[in-house]
């Protein structure tokens, strides 16, 4: 433990504070009484740069207060931002969700395990440093609001979409864990948003897809979904806030989305919990909205509520009309217009956009996914890895074990929040010269079947890297059918299998008959590098489940 806090002590003296600026509440009046009304509202929308021809024309006609961005290369992005900052009157804050590091999206950044392998570690000191590490490389790049972290509480098994970007199934875990990610992130100049308020853990509907709904009562709601949200804005409070398209039971009568509801962005988060930050909308272009109410209507609907920035608008122009339409029949004031600008402004100087805009190419090498922070995250993973389970005693693993790595996904490729990196063979391989491996697909058709189960019954062990990850609109994160019969099979054939979850932990209790059970929570490199050690014996297993998986692994099981 000693050795682990004074390497925590070296990181922290590496990596230099850039913490956020106070308001500067000057600049933010002269700027807001300079702009027109068709500024303004432009500065409510967050759409998603994709060319930079749709988005410059978008910052020269309409005004937008900032862009969100996907998957791209670092230094193309920096320099993108850089020239849309010098076109854009007002300048503009650039989001990401860099929920597990830059490395989420940008290439050559550094990738951090996900949440709910964080929260296995149970360790603040080390997700306080993963978000700074975040913090520093998104700051190069031209980032200024991450919408982290996820603040959901996993407490249903099912959930589709939130699952490991959760720290786990306990309210009081998910509340530390956050407030040491929020510190880490504003102490070193990037604005963290908690999401999605008011709870997206308990329920089974994916809101990419339709409207999903939290049914607990109310004293449910107030101890599980609200609780991190108490305690995160009682003692370390986020620069934002993102909603949820989800129905609260408990807080409205009548179906409608927490993100359009009075009741929960004006009555429960800015009077009782007393929140002041910008709102942002969860993206408006999701089922959760669309398949309920046509778009002009959710943006009116959306800021009456209490948000302050629609984000990912799904017809950018046609927001802009509907809400200078609202003004115009008196279903919006000027006046609360002006109180989200001025959020949003303030915002913009918390992070010196109002005193300088462009950040140094030439900067990013040595800023952004350095030999430094990916030893940062190797420590992290090191912390997480969890063996649930270990029946037959086969951990750690000789070296003179005849290996066979099998590895299976649900859909090959990036997901919504993991690249689709599938390096933990080649890690195997570097601890052992008795290794065959096969790729399943993901329909593991019956040749590929039947070759595994032959090469099964000449191995000592087999080791099946699972990488079933959060895929929107699919509806399920489990185990695909088709694998859970083929890993019966398998265990029939030889009794020595090692099940290894790099994604979701929960598919253990669909294998009872596996007798080793491992959970990374993620593909990120350094699990599946430190995996490999720990099989060997070269680092022990240190975490701790923070979900039950069920099949009688509870949370805090972990040997």
């Amino acid at each position: 433990m000693k050795q682990l806090s004074l390497a925590l002590l070296v990181v922290t003296c590496s990596i230099a504070k850039s913490q956020l600026l106070p308001p500067d509440n000057r600049w933010v009046e002269q700027t807001l009484s300079s702009m027109t009304l068709e500024e303004k509202i432009g500065q409510l929308f967050m759409p998603v740069h994709t060319t930079m021809d749709r988005t410059s024309a978008w910052v020269r006609t309409h005004h937008i207060g900032g862009i969100w961005f996907s998957r791209v290369e670092a230094k193309a992005i920096a320099a993108e931002l850089n020239t849309l900052q010098e076109i854009s009157k007002v300048p503009l804050l650039v989001s990401v969700d860099f929920e597990k590091g830059a490395g989420t999206y940008v290439d050559g950044a550094t990738d951090f395990p996900i949440n709910m392998a964080l929260g296995a570690s149970r360790n603040h000191e080390l997700v306080y440093q993963a978000a700074a590490v975040t913090a520093k490389e998104a700051r190069a790049l031209g980032v200024h609001v991450n919408f982290a972290p996820v603040m959901d509480v996993n407490n249903n098994p099912k959930n589709p979409v939130i699952n490991t970007r959760s720290y786990g199934e306990d309210p009081n875990l998910v509340a530390k864990l956050a407030q040491a990610a929020i510190r880490g992130y504003q102490d070193h100049g990037l604005l963290a948003t908690g999401k999605h308020f008011p709870g997206h853990g308990n329920t089974e509907t994916d809101s990419h897809a339709h409207l999903g709904v939290v049914s607990g009562n109310r004293q449910e709601f107030e101890s599980v979904e609200l609780l991190p949200y108490k305690e995160v804005l009682k003692r370390t409070r986020p620069s934002a806030i993102m909603t949820a398209h989800l129905w609260i039971k408990a807080l409205d009568r009548d179906t409608i989305p927490a993100t359009l509801s009075s009741n929960v962005m004006n009555g429960l988060l800015r009077q009782r919990l007393n929140f002041d930050g910008v709102i942002y909308t969860d993206a408006m272009v999701m089922g959760g909205i669309t398949t309920r109410y046509p778009f002009d209507v959710a943006t009116v609907k959306a800021i009456q509520a209490g948000c302050d920035v629609i984000l990912f608008p799904g017809d950018l122009e046609r927001g802009i009309i509907a809400i200078g339409n609202a003004i115009a029949k008196g279903d919006l004031s000027i006046q609360r217009i002006d109180e989200s600008v001025r959020r949003i402004l303030r915002s913009k100087t918390q992070v010196g956009l109002h005193r300088q805009r462009t950040v140094e190419i030439s900067r990013i090498d040595s800023s952004v996914g350095t030999s430094e922070h990916y030893a940062v995250a190797k420590r992290v993973a090191a912390a997480c890895l969890t063996l649930v389970q270990d029946k037959q005693s086969l951990i750690p693993v000789a070296p003179s074990n005849r290996i066979l790595v099998l590895t299976m996904s649900n859909k090959e490729g990036n997901s919504i929040v993991s690249r689709g990196l599938v390096s933990f063979p080649e890690e195997v391989r570097k601890q052992t010269t008795h290794l065959s491996e096969l790729r399943l697909s993901d329909s593991l058709n019956a040749e590929e079947s039947a070759k595994a189960i032959s090469l099964a019954r000449e191995a000592d062990i087999v080791l099946v890297a699972a990488y079933i990850k959060i895929v929107l609109n699919s509806g399920t994160v489990e185990l695909p059918a088709t694998h859970t019969s083929f890993i019966e099979r398998l265990v029939a054939v030889n009794p020595n299998v090692v099940l290894i979850s790099f994604g979701n932990p929960y598919i253990g209790a669909s294998v009872p008959s596996v007798p080793t059970i491992i959970c990374a929570y993620d593909n990120a490199r350094a699990l599946q590098e430190t995996m490999a050690e720990a099989l060997y014996g070269k680092i022990p297993f240190r975490g701790k489940l923070p979900v039950t998986v069920g099949g009688g692994m509870k949370y805090g099981d972990g040997l």
